[in-house]
Parts: C-alpha cells; structure tokens; sequence
C-alpha cells in the first residue's frame, strides 16, 4: 500500500470504531426503551394484532428458513469478494511465482486501438483491455523469452502500469548491462517516458479476463469498501440478537394475554379465534 491509501485505511477504521460504538448505544438505548414498553404491557393491542395477523396468513417456516439461508449465502459471497480483492490487491504489486493473480485495470490507456499505432492492425493485436477489466496476471517469463507486443505490468514511481513491449533495445553502449523495453498503451500515440527494465516488470498478461468485473474488486480494495463491508457485517450480527430480544419479550406477553399456551406448543401454530369469527 501506499503512504496515502495506509494513511485512507487507518482513517477508515477509526471512523468505523466510532460509528460501531455510536450505533452499539442507540440500538441499546432502543432495544431497552422498547423491551420496557412490551413488558409494561403498553404494546399489548399491537401484539395481539400482528400476532393474529401472522396466523391467519399461516405463514410457512419454510419462508423463514430460505431468508436465514439466503443472508448466510450472501455474507459468504461478500467475504470471499472481499478476501478475493485483497489478496488481488497485495499481490499484483509483487513479482508472481506460479499462483496467478487479478488486477483491475484503473485506465483506458490499452482499450482501443490509436490510429498512430499501425503496428496493431498490422500484426491482428486484438487483445485490448478496458478500464475496469479484471485480468489474470501470470509469472514473468525468463527475461531472454520476452517478446515484442507481450503486455505486462511494470512499476514505475509507486504506480504499476499494464502496457504493450513495443520495442526491445539490446544491450549497447548507453546500457551495457540489461535490456530496455519500451512500452506503450495501445490508446496512446506515444511511448512510455522512459525505457523499462526487466527488474522493473511484475508479471504478463495472457488475453484472460472478466469485462467490468474490475469496479467492484476496486471498490472493494478501497478503504470505503472495506468500511462498507464491516458495517454490513456488524448490522447481520446485530439485527438477529436485537429481533431475538424483542421476540423473547413478544412471547412473554403473549402468554401473559393467555394468546399462546406454554404448555400445548402446537397452539403457536393454531389460528386465534377474535369476536367476529365466534
């Protein structure tokens, strides 16, 4: 990470801390407020009505148990989205061994083809990535097995750039010692500022990838997505205990109106007769 977007996560977490604690004590404040109201018996009518209601409807379990189902299925899904975009996000900026990884691609710098660049219709180059595409990236290969119009993402000041070899320049005089590449994207009419080294490289593009995918791996790499996530997950956690609570209450008043028998449980499951059905 860099220093700005460390700096974004810790702010992110220290805004999360205190919105969990401020809503941890305005749903206890108003769960007790609440539970102090159906116990009082001020809520009685409003039971017994939502109480006969539920029954008329004879409303499977059934129902109950696909929407615990369906939230445990989405909580799943938002978990291995977010551990999926965070392992993408530590290890696109790194030389790969033989895992792959994902990137997201943040620009439009390789999406189409610029007029200038006739080398792509020439050569039948149609492996353009769009802005917010996720790629799969693979291992570099030995520095000798890379080739002209190969793309690969290299490093250059804290930024990592997905871009085409347009050229390799042999060692000479100016650069004895290693190779030069030069790069550029497909979209853009010139090359890269300055040459590329194979140290510089961190992994290869091979044609895989997923179109618009990308926005929500970057969305979920972002501290906001993180927050976003965390909230979700506090709000699953603290919805079931709340309901659990009021439902508790709920059914202690119902006993007390003599509308269900503890000791007959098959009762719940009965119509309860009012005025105008007797």
């Amino acid at each position: 990470m860099q220093a700005f977007e460390t700096y974004s996560l810790i702010l992110c977490i220290v805004v999360f801390v205190s919105l969990c604690a401020l809503f941890s004590v305005l749903i206890t404040v108003l769960v007790k407020s609440t539970l102090r109201i159906i116990y009082a018996g001020l809520d009685d009518e409003k039971i017994k009505q939502e109480y006969i209601q539920e029954q008329s409807k004879k409303q499977s379990k059934v129902f109950s148990v696909l929407t615990n189902v369906l939230m445990i299925f989405l909580c799943v899904v938002l978990v291995c989205v977010l551990a999926f975009s965070l392992y993408s996000k530590f290890t696109q900026n790194t030389k790969l061994g033989a895992i792959p990884t994902v990137k997201s691609v943040e620009t439009g710098s390789m999406q189409e083809k610029h007029r200038d660049n006739t080398y792509l219709t020439e050569f039948d180059l149609n492996d353009q990535i769009s802005a917010f595409d996720l790629v799969v990236l693979h291992q570099l290969p030995a520095e000798e097995d890379l080739k002209v119009f190969d793309i690969v993402v290299y490093e250059n000041r804290g930024y990592f750039i997905i871009h085409r070899i347009v050229d390799i320049e042999e060692p000479n005089a100016l650069h004895p010692n290693e190779r030069w590449y030069v790069l550029r994207g497909d979209a853009n009419q010139h090359a890269d500022e300055f040459p590329v080294t194979y140290s510089q490289m961190c992994s290869i593009y091979r044609g895989e990838r997923i179109p618009f995918l990308g926005s929500i791996v970057t969305f979920m790499q972002s501290p906001a997505g993180i927050l976003c996530f965390v909230l979700v997950l506090f709000s699953t956690i603290a919805l079931p205990i709340v309901e659990k609570s009021i439902k508790k209450a709920t059914d202690t008043r119902l006993v007390a109106m003599g509308l269900v028998d503890t000791q007959d449980p098959k009762k719940d499951d009965e119509p309860i007769k009012t005025g105008a059905d007797i």
